[in-house]
């Protein structure tokens, strides 16, 4: 304790130590600033350390918290300072053997050596970049082991539970988030369906093709409430009997019933048994729901609508993955009552996480993470690219006002995208509000791309080009 004492006389020296014994500034011009005395008294020798270390200094015996400190605060006067002692005091925490000094107080000596001029700055930079820029290793373990429940985050979904989730602010105190209880089943048809190998489905047998064949013909004459919820259990025992509920509903073709029976059959199709390999509710909304959207040229039915709805509240990664991936996706591009359906799933639906999520995987994420979830039959009609018109960029509107936060590859894909389609949509007042609302939203991280945007904004002509301006402009 006692070679800390000149460190201690020169904090209480000053009145508020925290802030002006490191301080650079001074009222008096002909006493040297603070930090500086600081800066000799850390480079002070100490002789009752061991001899081992000949040329300790104060600075090495100081706590991890102290070290970091007082280098935070050094760099703030380094264009004050003696670079000759600012490179000795970084040079003794940089040029130590790993792990003699914290993270921290190795990071703020590098940057207290980011201080100093140019022509200051030592020829050969430390070689300890990779050690900032990479996980840690703990992080890396916890990913090479964990199957991610989200793209870019390695976080094991049985960990996450399904118990009630609340927020501790922002205003949602006390609000039950069930859409954030993240299954493993869920989860499972999220990644599994449609997008990687499943465990080998066994054979249908002549006589289940034959029962799936005459419930195909059943289901396209039902004509009654009650005959289609007895079609519904039928269906059901049919697709665990046979161990490969996605063939049984390949050959029963239940989206080809009218409206009125599929409603019947989506409230009353269960399949979250074994025999579907966890992927249950994403069958049933790609046999069903689906279909019915992809061939939507009105409004769609309020009743199957409104059923639709209630599984995509109780299931939305399994939504996300059979309905709103492959929808988005489809080759024609999204038209105006398929939006409607879309923005009222997002909306009612789906926890800002899962939007996040959708965003991320498509328009940055590779191409195996955008296969969507569908029937073999439907799958012609869904392409592997979005094809932006105009009532896809009111979906990414209503998206973007859910207040999610998108990573910054999402950001730079949808800049890239405003760019290309601002000359292909120049007067569309649909292009024009999503632009307005993704400068408004995103505005922080859209200031490094406040050029690209500009440019974008003054090829438009609608009378939201100047509203787009006047955003941007701040940024600068």
């Amino acid at each position: 304790m006692e070679p800390w004492l000149p460190l201690l006389r020169h904090l209480l020296a000053s009145p508020a130590p925290n802030a002006a014994a490191f301080s650079s500034s001074n009222n008096s011009p002909s006493s040297a600033p603070p930090a500086a005395g600081l800066l000799r008294i850390l480079l002070s020798p100490v002789p009752t350390l061991p001899v081992s270390e000949p040329t300790a200094v104060l600075f090495q015996t100081l706590p991890p918290l102290l070290q970091s400190q007082a280098l935070s605060f050094l760099s703030s006067s380094a264009p004050l300072l003696d670079p000759l002692q600012i490179r000795s005091l970084a040079s003794c925490v940089l040029s130590a053997p790993p792990g003699r000094y914290d993270f921290w107080v190795r990071r703020g000596a590098r940057h207290l050596l980011d201080g100093l001029p140019e022509n200051d700055a030592p020829d050969d930079p430390w070689e300890f970049t990779e050690e900032f820029h990479e996980p840690p290793p703990w992080l890396k373990e916890e990913a090479a082991r964990t199957r991610p429940a989200l793209p870019w985050l390695p976080v094991d979904c049985r960990s996450v539970k399904s118990s009630d989730v609340r927020t501790g602010g922002d205003g949602l105190d006390g609000v039950r988030m069930e859409s954030l209880q993240l299954e493993q089943d869920e989860f499972t048809s999220m990644h599994d369906v449609g997008s990687a190998p499943s465990p080998p489905a066994s054979p249908l047998g002549n006589s289940v093709i034959n029962r799936a064949l005459a419930l195909h013909k059943e289901i396209e004459t039902a004509d009654s409430v009650l005959g289609a919820q007895q079609l519904a259990k039928d269906l059901h025992d049919l697709c665990i009997e046979s161990g490969n509920a996605e063939e049984v509903l390949g050959l029963v073709r239940p989206w080809e019933a009218d409206d009125d029976t599929a409603r019947v059959l989506l409230s009353n199709l269960v399949l979250e048994e074994d025999g579907t390999h966890g992927k249950g509710p994403a069958l049933v909304l790609c046999s069903l729901v689906l279909p019915k959207l992809l061939n939507l040229q009105r409004a769609a039915s309020s009743g199957l609508l409104s059923v639709a709805l209630d599984i995509c509240k109780r299931h939305p990664a399994a939504a996300l993955e059979a309905v709103l991936f492959p929808l988005v996706l489809r080759k024609e591009g999204l038209n105006v009552p398929q939006c409607d359906v879309l923005t009222r799933i997002v909306k009612d639906c789906m926890h800002p996480l899962h939007v996040t999520a959708f965003c991320h995987r498509l328009l940055s994420g590779k191409e195996e993470e955008r296969r969507p979830v569908c029937m073999p039959q439907h799958r012609e009609n869904i392409g592997g690219d979005l094809v932006w018109t105009e009532p896809l960029f009111v979906l990414f509107n209503g998206i973007l006002n859910q207040d999610i936060h998108l990573t910054p590859s999402t950001i730079e894909k949808l800049v890239s995208m405003i760019d290309r389609m601002a000359m292909k949509f120049p007067r569309s007042l649909k292009f024009g509000n999503f632009f307005l609302c993704f400068v408004s939203k995103c505005w922080h991280e859209c200031r490094i791309h406040r050029l690209l945007l500009e440019r974008a904004a003054e090829t438009t002509n609608t009378f939201l080009t100047k509203a787009i301006l006047v955003k941007l402009r701040p940024m600068s």
